[in-house]
């Protein structure tokens, strides 16, 4: 789904090449490129798969491997347009997903195979989908981090994304092509899956405690939204060379999504919480537990990180540039998942 005000008019016959397509963004991203009227190419280890996704459509299934030998990255020519949302994707099971040693491969050499492929076509534009891994997890205190902000990434996913914008920037600025990146947050609005999906199941279940205020921000963004700044990105000449930071504005604790499931589900919020020092304890557990067994557990260290720590963003740039506005909001979307939850139908 595409807010309808965004006209996108300017893509209509534009041969335009997915990476990622069968991913969490690249699937609506697709739908929306159709919809256009764009001639839609995708590239996909799983070519099956994917042309399974969109039926009856007319979609162009390439078979390629970005973490193989560049020689396996299919011939661009006549792409007028690539979007480059590909990434190393873990077993969900995997103790440590944003520290796999697969990032590399897929993000940085990967991203340098399809440049060289892309420029050698002639591919005019690109747009690179990163994450705000690639800054690493800040925005605390009283100030949202933006895109002056100093890129401290802490992880190999995050490590692996900063290098491949840099790739993708400076292809741009040789080559005089239009490259635009975009640092995208947690992303919800995906039918029930994603994070925001599973803490709401796991409030509903009561295995998700009454969970303290610690002051916390993180800011997050609907793929409806996503798919919107994609597309701006790609349309507009003043965000060639540009980075942009892009969410829905909102700046989410914990404990706010906590009462906000709460009172979606139609349970009171707790008059208690759970001190943050037996978290900590649990935590520390867990940690020992996914260490000797090698399996994700539901709370370690890190996971508690997340919980507690900020990642605040402002997204003033991309809505002042690019004129992005958000169209979707999370309070509304916990409802939705809520009502999900219940009847087990959208509402």
């Amino acid at each position: 789904m595409i807010p309808g005000n965004r006209s996108l008019s300017s893509l209509q016959g534009i041969p335009t090449l997915v990476t990622g397509a069968t991913g969490k963004v690249g699937r609506p991203l697709v739908s929306a490129l159709l919809g256009a009227g764009a001639r839609v190419s995708i590239l996909t280890r799983d070519p099956a798969r994917a042309s399974a996704l969109w039926p009856g459509a007319e979609v162009r299934v390439q078979a390629g491997d970005l973490a193989a030998a560049p020689a396996r990255i299919p011939a661009l020519a006549g792409m007028e347009l690539v979007l480059h949302l590909a990434s190393h994707a873990p077993p969900a099971t995997a103790a440590n997903p944003y520290g796999a040693a697969g990032h590399w491969a897929v993000t940085v050499e990967g991203t340098r195979a399809l440049l060289a492929a892309a420029i050698a076509a002639g591919v005019s534009r690109l747009v690179y989908v990163s994450s705000i891994k690639a800054m690493g997890e800040v925005g605390g205190g009283d100030r949202a981090a933006d895109e002056t902000t100093p890129a401290t990434p802490n992880s190999a996913y995050g490590r692996a994304k900063l290098e491949a914008e840099r790739l993708m920037l400076q292809a741009g600025a040789v080559h005089g092509r239009h490259v635009a990146v975009l640092r995208l947050p947690m992303i919800y609005g995906l039918g029930g899956k994603g994070n925001i999906a599973r803490m709401l199941e796991a409030v509903a279940r009561r295995r998700f405690p009454p969970w303290p205020e610690t002051g916390n921000r993180r800011t997050a963004l609907h793929v409806a939204d996503a798919v919107a700044a994609i597309l701006l990105a790609a349309r507009l000449p003043q965000a060639a060379g540009q980075v942009y930071l892009v969410n829905d504005g909102g700046a989410y604790s914990t404990r706010w999504l906590y009462e906000h499931m709460c009172r979606a589900l139609g349970r009171p919020v707790p008059a208690w919480t759970l001190p943050l020092w037996s978290l900590t304890m649990a935590a520390g557990l867990g940690s020992a537990a996914e260490w000797l067994t090698g399996r994700a557990m539901p709370l370690t260290r890190t996971s508690l990180r997340k919980l507690t720590a900020s990642a605040w963003y402002s997204a003033a740039k991309i809505r002042r540039e690019l004129g992005f506005v958000p169209e979707q909001d999370l309070a509304t979307e916990i409802l939705h998942l809520a009502h999900r939850y219940r009847t087990g139908t959208d509402p």
